[in-house]
């Protein structure tokens, strides 16, 4: 008995493994394109049974489901880089199951499904509203240190201007028009799902899957009072996209160079007295002397000439100063990619040495763990995290800014000699009031330190399939210490008020924590798909900053606290807790594929919001008809995809901090009143409409054409009260904004076969805005006050003192025919019978005109001078030009060929001004090359003093106002890359390559430009709390770290 017992239970297990297989049914099939060329890597899956497989390098994919699904139906799925899925509905059979597919090139990504502003990922063709996007092979194709740099003539109405070269520094981005007076126009930067509470400067490229764009109310409403200036979501790489069952690793190495865009040349001629040699400088008794404090100008002012060549061997200071830099990353990534859980893990290392000499630059590590994971089929959850850390030299922010004092160092001289002592001269120029630059990045420590992590935790839970419901916890936390540190014996020209040592540290955390729960709802009826979806969202920010300063140290050399003398100290703190909550409700709905409709309200609270303001509502309605997929349609093979859309929606920008409260100045323990509170302060508030049509043609070229109108209302602003009042100001929600813009971007397949393609895309936008509603009186603000904030004025329109340009400008009462406009375009008196080249032939620099009646006054006009104007005030004020572009224009072509990659981004600005205080601060010590009268002939020389006329004393005026237009060849890069199917020729299967590649890449390689600065993309953040904006609004160049060129090479591998 119990031998048959035993002979029973081992057929069993015997039986087992036949069992087993016949519980599972194999499909299996082939993934082609339309070429019938075989797709290797493509995932076929059934995503409700989490089952399915990758194909092979015939194309073929198998998986097993079990048999006990027999005769139900399901969804077998098939996705490809690059290609539009496809979806068929299959039902498991007892056997074995063939299914083939042949998928088609998506070569404009209609099908790229978007998860910004939307109830759930929709693909880009149902889109009712904007939504732009940048996807992971234009960013790897050129990666930037920033990811914004990524958007540069890329996506139309997006500028960005980095208003400081210097590594390590933020971007400027404006999405269309400006939406705000005083504040920033800087978008809502969200990052896997995680909303930044500091800058975007720790991301690395690298690491992006893609960027999704939202530019304005019309689609950002969904983001309520955070919204108006747009939203900026990346989302990074998550292993999801490699085959499934396999395990990728990419390492990736990158170095290169560093260098100045162009050659700068200051001014090489003087108006110093010369031995008649013309090989020595001499003094005042005509004694050979050399260049320094006793040389004497060769005549007055008024009559000499900057034409002198400086005698013996001459330096450029620029040279000597700027010296290029190596820059190089290093970057591991490992993937894995499975039915129930994919993941990335990665590590970067960024180094950026700048341009500077002596200057370490930039240094970031930071490290990424991107997982999910499906629990079961019902419920799955996903982690986002990263860690970053960063030190960098920060030269443009110390106290005595290095680029100040390069402009007024004389060729005559170097910056980089040396007293007895071996220590830098802090005065290398012996006639100059500035410290040599050198001087100061070698004796002053700068060191800004950064630690940055984020993260991410979502739990989706779908017990039926029309219904989930999502909860996110996400947390960002920034530290950033910094170390200014003027050791004992510091130098400095005139009053050295560190030369006992300084020392200053600030240390800054922000700390963001948001919550949301969603819940979303989708059925399908007939041809009918409705969606709807309802959040909460909870939002906590915190600001802790510390700042010590103190002068005069126990001993040198040392950088601590304790260092410092005890009763000069300065010690200041400041501490925030911003709390906002909100909920909205969005419906939305497509019939037939062609008919589409989204409509969202959204209520937001918030701590910012005046006492009496607390709550305020936001809503959208947009609608599409993609006339295409009706049957009637007439053009289906010209036009395959024509759709129409429309978009009104509003959105809002918070209130400042302090803005509602009354705030006071303490100083020596004394309180003075400051600004006023306001209860009834509000958010401001944009309204936009927006108009669009996309079309693709014979599906080669996909063009889609914008316009865009914005109104923001209830602008903040800080109105100046009168005296009886006792408050200096009050914040009061007191203008409107208007802007309105043009895009056109077209993406076009030029030619596609199995040895290669070239694509191409071009992007236009044009902006024009205008304060339309102002309630305060007009006031001027932003860099040097150069902007001039009134009702009916452009925002971005340049004031200051003109000079002027034409004769009819001449005041009356004048004889007109007693003055020219010369070589320079300027007005000038030349008497009677006389032209403006008379001025040395006929000895007449240095004279004056007769007393002349205007409606100013008697005048008396300087012979060849330069000429203010006046208006009806009698003031030289006027509009003396206008930052904002005619348009901008952007082209990037991609050509492959037989692994080979060459790709180009060109970009351009027509139009725009820039106001170069660089060069005008050049003028003063007469080192700027726009004053070297060498070479030149007689008629056209001018003496010293036209050149500080047109100085005018550091005014802002219009001689500085020049033209910004530029052509850039932003981004260029020549790869080669081995693919599989060659490496396994190569190679076989022993080392496990999956691809390599090595590369060369240009950055900011071209530039043609008129414009006489270090690079024309330049600009300055407002110095002034009435009038805010940011660096592609106030463009100004004013010492600051220039942007440069970068070359490097790579070399990429996957296995």
């Amino acid at each position: 008995m119990i031998r048959k017992s035993q002979i029973s239970c081992l057929t069993l297990l015997l039986l087992l493994p036949i069992v087993a297989t016949a519980q599972n049914v194999t499909i299996s099939g082939v993934v082609t394109d339309t070429d019938n060329q075989v797709l290797i890597g493509a995932n076929v899956s059934i995503t409700d049974l989490l089952l399915g497989a990758s194909t092979d390098i015939e194309g073929r994919y198998s998986f097993e489901v079990p048999s006990v699904y027999a005769g139900q139906s399901f969804d077998l799925k098939v996705q490809y880089i690059g290609y539009s899925p496809q979806t068929r509905a299959v039902t498991i059979s007892p056997t074995a199951m063939t299914e083939h597919f042949v998928l088609a090139e998506d070569f404009f990504n209609l099908d790229e499904v978007v998860v910004t502003g939307v109830a759930e990922a929709t693909p880009k063709k149902k889109l009712a509203f904007t939504v732009d996007q940048v996807d992971r092979d234009l960013v790897e194709l050129a990666p930037a240190r920033s990811p914004l740099h990524g958007l540069h003539g890329k996506v139309a109405g997006a500028s960005v201007i980095a208003q400081s070269g210097q590594p390590g520094d933020g971007i400027s981005v404006r999405l269309r028009g400006s939406t705000s007076i005083s504040g920033s126009s800087q978008p809502l930067y969200i990052v896997d799902g995680v909303i930044l509470g500091a800058d975007q400067v720790d991301i690395d490229a690298l690491d992006i899957e893609n960027i999704e764009i939202v530019k304005g109310a019309s689609a950002s409403s969904l983001y309520g009072s955070r919204a108006q200036n747009g939203v900026l979501q990346i989302s990074t790489k998550r292993g999801d996209h490699i085959p499934v069952n396999q395990t990728r690793v990419t390492i990736r190495n990158e170095i290169g160079t560093n260098f100045m865009p162009r050659k700068f040349i200051p001014n090489n001629s003087h108006n110093y007295r010369m031995n008649a040699a013309g090989t020595s400088f001499v003094d005042a008794d005509g004694n050979d002397i050399p260049y320094g404090s006793a040389t004497v100008i060769d005549g007055s002012t008024a009559v000499s000439f900057l034409d002198n060549p400086y005698p013996g061997v001459t330096y450029n200071a620029f040279d000597e100063f700027f010296n290029p830099g190596n820059t190089w990353t290093n970057a591991i990534a490992v993937s894995r990619n499975t039915r129930t859980t994919n993941f990335l893990l990665s590590f970067a290392n960024l180094t950026e040495e700048g341009i500077i000499v002596g200057q370490k630059g930039y240094n970031r590590k930071s490290v990424r763990l991107n997982m999910d994971h499906h629990l079961k089929r019902t419920w799955a959850i996903s982690l986002s995290s990263f860690y970053s850390t960063s030190t960098r030299d920060a030269p443009n922010d110390v106290d005595i800014n290095p680029f100040f004092g390069i402009m007024f160092t004389s060729p005559a001289v170097s910056l980089l000699e040396r007293d007895e002592n071996g220590e830098l001269k802090v005065r290398a120029d012996p006639l100059s009031i500035e410290d040599n630059p050198l001087y100061i990045i070698e004796n002053v420590d700068e060191v800004q330190k950064r630690s940055r992590i984020y993260g991410n935790l979502r739990q989706t839970w779908e017990p039926i399939d029309w219904f989930d419901l999502e909860a996110n916890l996400s947390f960002d936390r920034s530290d950033r210490d910094g170390l200014e540190f003027y050791d004992k014996g510091y130098q400095q020209i005139g009053n050295n008020s560190k030369e006992e040592g300084e020392i200053e540290r600030s240390n800054a955390l922000s700390s963001a924590l948001n919550a949301n729960v969603t819940a979303s709802f989708r059925k399908q009826f007939d041809r009918l798909v409705a969606r709807t979806q309802f959040r909460w969202a909870k939002e906590d920010f915190t600001n802790e900053a510390e700042f010590i300063s103190g002068r005069g140290l126990a001993a040198a050399g040392l950088s601590d606290l304790s260092n410092i003398n005890t009763d000069d100290k300065i010690i200041s703190s400041s501490s925030t807790t911003i709390r906002s909550e909100g909920f909205y409700g969005l419906a939305g709905a497509d019939y037939a594929d062609r008919y589409i409709i989204d409509a969202l309200v959204r209520r937001d609270g918030s701590s910012l919001f005046g006492a009496e303001e607390r709550w305020q509502t936001y809503f959208r309605l947009s609608s599409a008809y993609r006339l295409s997929e009706e049957t009637w349609w007439p053009a289906r093979d010209a036009l395959p995809e024509f759709k129409l859309r429309a978009s009104y929606g509003t959105a809002g920008a918070r209130p400042c901090f302090e803005c509602q409260y009354e705030t006071f100045f303490l100083s020596n323990g004394q309180l003075s009143k400051s600004t006023l509170g306001n209860e009834l302060l509000k958010p401001e508030l944009q309204k936009e409409t927006e108009l669009g049509l996309e079309f693709s043609v014979w599906n080669k070229a996909f063009v889609e054409l914008i316009y865009a109108d914005s109104r923001v209302e209830d602008q903040l602003l800080l109105v100046p009260l009168s005296a009886s009042v006792g408050y200096e100001g009050q914040w009061q929600n007191a203008g409107t904004l208007e802007s309105n813009t043009i895009e056109a971007s077209v993406r076009a397949s030029l030619f596609r076969n199995a040895s290669g393609s070239l694509d191409i895309g071009v992007v236009f936008d044009r902006t024009r805005q205008e304060i339309i509603e102002f309630s305060p009186p007009a006031f001027r603000g932003g860099p040097k006050n150069a902007f001039y904030i009134r009702e009916g004025e452009i925002l971005g329109a340049m004031y200051g003192d003109k000079f002027l340009t034409a004769l009819d400008e001449l005041p009356t009462g004048v004889a007109e025919n007693q003055f020219q406009v010369n070589d320079h375009g300027y007005v000038v008196w030349v008497g009677p019978d006389n032209t403006y080249t008379d001025g040395i032939a006929k000895n007449l620099w240095g004279t004056s005109s007769d007393q002349m009646t205007t409606p100013c006054g008697d005048k008396s006009y300087g012979w060849g001078m330069p000429i203010l104007f006046e208006n009806e005030e009698c003031t030289a004020f006027s509009r003396i030009g206008n930052t904002l572009p005619d348009y901008n224009l952007g082209i990037n072509t991609t050509l492959r060929w037989r692994g080979i990659t060459v790709y180009m981004l060109w970009n351009a600005q027509i139009g725009g001004d820039i106001y170069n205080a660089t060069a005008q601060w050049g003028y003063r010590d007469n080192r700027h090359r726009d004053q070297d009268q060498a070479g030149k002939s007689d008629a056209l020389k001018k003496t010293a003093n036209y050149m500080q006329a047109l100085y005018h004393a550091n005014g802002t005026n219009n001689h500085f106002v020049e033209e910004g237009d530029y052509v850039k060849l932003r981004e260029f890069t020549v790869e080669y890359t081995l693919g599989r199917e060659r490496l396994l020729r190569m190679f076989g299967n022993a080392l496990g390559l999956h691809r390599v590649s090595f590369g060369i890449t240009g950055r900011n390689l071209l530039t043609f430009t008129n414009y006489s600065g270090f690079d024309p993309e330049t600009g300055r953040t407002s110095e002034n709390a009435t009038v805010g904006g940011d660096a592609s609004l106030f463009r100004v160049d004013q010492f600051r770290y220039p942007n440069y060129r970068n070359l490097t090479g790579r070399v990429t591998i996957e296995f």
